[in-house]
């Protein structure tokens, strides 16, 4: 299946300066895109993806699944994905 992945400002840096990526998954969650992400883009998308502490997704990290924040779907980011689903990554940001 097809998942599509957009990076937005940093991340889409540490992806490589790609905002859009289509990336073929069987069976993936958030989370296992996620981690395969890390391999692909090594120690520039970890650190801007995951806390250096506890090796979990940073909570300033935004992350969509077709619109809708993962800590609103049941699984969160243990969702398994579907063909099409579209993920979306956006970093810390801040106002003033």
């Amino acid at each position: 299946m097809k998942i599509k992945v957009k990076g937005y400002l940093t991340l889409k840096k540490a992806m490589g300066g790609k905002a859009v990526l289509e990336m073929e998954a069987e069976n993936a969650t958030i989370n296992d895109v996620l981690k395969d992400l890390s391999e692909i883009y090594g120690q520039d998308f970890r650190d801007a993806i995951f806390d250096p502490k506890t090796q979990e997704v940073s909570s300033q990290i935004k992350i969509l699944v077709n619109g809708r924040h993962y800590n609103s779907l049941t699984n969160r980011l243990d969702t398994e994905l579907k063909d099409e689903d579209e993920v979306a990554l956006f970093p810390p940001l801040a106002g003033g």
